[in-house]
């Protein structure tokens, strides 16, 4: 017999976890761009606990692992670190240009074309913010197949 877990996902928890994935997201979102504020710098290597969180909102979400917690972690965490990313750096440099006396104006809701050019900023800035995204990527897929808890019900073979 299979794993519980390879088995075919129903819809409701299908909404169930992308939804407290994206709630999880938000929340990750948030939290480091808080810890931007107090610090005033980057702090990239917060990113792969992004990947975590995004992970256990969506297997909380839909209470299994498995390829489709994996996919959706993986969506998520892309999409919502990629707004995260914009708003951290869109901060750092509006902040940057007040404090050296310019002005840059950045818009608050991000257009494809901004967005492109902050995050891209962001990411050629130094090599450790591309580095800590991959690794938010591979623990969100790593942790939405796993699962949270090792003594899961759920997975066991039957």
């Amino acid at each position: 017999m299979s794993n519980v877990a390879d088995q075919p996902v129903p819809a409701r928890s299908l909404r169930r976890g992308v939804l407290s994935g994206v709630a999880a997201g938000l929340l990750a979102g948030v939290v480091w761009y808080l810890v931007v504020i107090g610090t005033t710098s980057m702090q990239t290597y917060l990113l792969p606990a992004f990947g975590v969180a995004v992970a256990f909102g969506v297997h909380r979400g839909m209470r299994r692992p498995g390829r489709a917690a994996a996919l959706v972690s993986l969506a998520i965490t892309l999409v919502s670190l990629l707004l995260a990313m914009y708003y951290v750096n869109r901060h750092l440099v509006v902040s940057w240009f007040k404090a050296n006396g310019d002005v840059k104006h950045i818009p608050l809701v991000p257009y494809f074309d901004w967005m492109a050019e902050v995050v891209g900023h962001a990411l050629t800035q130094s090599p450790s913010a591309p580095i800590y995204a991959v690794l938010a990527l591979v623990a969100a897929g790593w942790f939405g197949m796993q699962g949270f808890d090792v003594h899961d019900p759920q997975r066991r073979r039957t």
